[in-house]
């Protein structure tokens, strides 16, 4: 394996995070806003606390559709931006170099540290992470989940698999789909992700 995840994670954590007079901050060829995670934690898990179950699987299948939508088009902005072809491209040699290196880049985020279990080329991604953030969260505040609650790590890993092997940005967002088959929110040791190709009918 060409990559070198430790340097893409220093790479990209020694950026400077500035913001303008709105809060948008310029990094790897995308804009973000400061928010804090708690904000993020807060908005999702009291509404999802508080509704019918048809009405949380209608709000969980808008949450994953609208991380999957974010996390394709950043790490598109990342991976064409000048930073990236400088100080990463170069180990990249493969497609499945590629999914590495997006998976180092995604740790600087804070969200929790993702690791590749298995990456069958083509076929199918699987990520865990040990340190998920919401899942802590979570049991802090409610307590044992019936259901898988990181949202952000499971449309990630969808992201990842449609960027590298689905068809040509913008056209491969829902190429491939994710499951969080464990999560520490629901008492696992670890959350566990697995991203397929979508069946076309």
């Amino acid at each position: 394996m060409a990559i070198d995840s430790k340097k893409i994670i220093k790479i990209a954590s020694s950026l400077p995070v500035k913001s303008n007079e709105r809060g948008i901050i310029a990094a790897f060829g995308v804009y973000v806003t400061i928010t804090y995670n708690e904000f993020y934690f807060k908005l999702v898990s009291r509404v999802t606390q508080m509704l019918e179950e048809k009405e949380i699987l209608a709000v969980e299948r808008d949450l994953y559709h609208a991380v999957l939508q974010c996390g394709y088009h950043t790490f598109q902005g990342i991976r064409t931006s000048f930073h990236w072809r400088e100080h990463i491209s170069p180990m990249i040699h493969t497609p499945e170099d590629e999914v590495y290196a997006l998976v180092a880049f995604t740790n600087v985020f804070g969200i929790g540290f993702i690791e590749i279990e298995k990456l069958i080329p083509g076929e199918e991604l699987v990520t865990t992470v040990r340190n998920s953030y919401d899942s802590a969260r979570y049991l802090e505040e409610y307590g044992i989940q019936s259901r898988g609650r990181c949202y952000m790590l499971k449309a990630c890993t969808a992201s990842y698999m449609d960027l590298v092997y689905g068809p040509a940005y913008p056209n491969g967002m829902y190429s491939y789909s994710s499951e969080e088959k464990t999560c520490r929110a629901m008492g696992n040791d670890v959350c566990t992700f697995i991203a397929k190709p979508i069946q076309k009918e």
